[in-house]
């Protein structure tokens, strides 16, 4: 009796604020990953771009760093979209299915919960883009060599990793505030007009400079890809100016995450 209750976990009350976030992430990363419709839609907005690549044609690129940089242009365009509308839904699943009062109860705490949320949930929406990353560069491999796969690496990291952050904690606390139908048409509208729309059009827009989330900045400093906005804009990206836009991404998701705790915990009756 004394070993079993010896090798018995902590409850969760007597846990840290890390503990208690790693546990709630493990749950929702789980959760998350095994629902067919993470991986539909994101791997179907994947292969609906990547089907037909536009606007250069990819074949012919011969240079590893760049081929593999056009690449995550193509899977950046749509796919943002599905991840941020898939995981937008968790709010309004737990509040379908009543787990609202319940979760509140429980002794693990609101940041945590909302951490961990934004971590396990995130990462499993992000995980049909590294699986299907993989199987591109698995092929890409064997058309131009081992060369490929640390170049497919370090684009997965510095290209389409951040967006993919900042897009999944916004995904998953500015729907707490706005409710996730009004959060999705926020976001499609914000994914063209901040990403895509040059300034061509007249409009003011983040597209082309730092502060774009579909990673121009590190794919032209860092991987020789082809601009379009910022080339439109007469911007040729330095390193700095590209660290400088991954670390914008950044924040943004840490102050999304911080500004919805705040919010959560003014607004519990505890």
């Amino acid at each position: 009796m004394t070993t079993v209750l010896q090798r018995t976990a902590p409850p969760t009350a007597a846990r840290g604020w890390w503990a208690k976030t790693v546990a709630a992430s493990r749950y929702e990363y789980l959760m998350q990953v095994r629902r067919p419709a993470v991986w539909v839609v994101v791997l179907g907005l994947i292969g609906l771009r990547c089907a037909s690549p536009f606007p250069i044609d990819i074949a012919s690129i011969t240079d590893r760093a760049e081929l593999v940089s056009d690449w995550t242009g193509d899977f950046l365009m749509l796919c943002p979209i599905g991840v941020g509308a898939v995981l937008a839904d968790r709010v309004r699943r737990e509040s379908r299915l009543e787990l609202n009062d319940l979760l509140t109860s429980t002794p693990t705490g609101i940041g945590p919960r909302l951490w961990g949320k934004a971590i396990g949930a995130g990462a499993a929406t992000i995980t049909p883009v590294a699986v299907a990353w993989v199987g591109l560069i698995g092929y890409l491999t064997a058309q131009h060599g081992a060369g490929v796969i640390l170049v497919g690496l370090g684009a997965f990291a510095g290209i389409m990793l951040p967006g993919l952050i900042f897009i999944s904690a916004c995904s998953v606390t500015v729907p707490y505030l706005t409710g996730p139908v009004l959060y999705r048409i926020g976001l499609f509208g914000y994914w063209f007009w901040g990403n895509m729309l040059g300034p061509r059009f007249g409009i003011p827009t983040p597209a082309g400079t730092p502060f774009e989330a579909n990673g121009e900045y590190p794919t032209g400093a860092w991987f020789h890809g082809v601009l379009f906005i910022a080339k439109q804009r007469g911007l040729h990206p330095t390193g700095g100016e590209a660290v400088l836009s991954i670390a914008f991404l950044l924040l943004m998701a840490l102050a999304a995450l911080v500004i919805t705790q705040f919010v959560l915990t003014k607004r519990s009756p505890s």
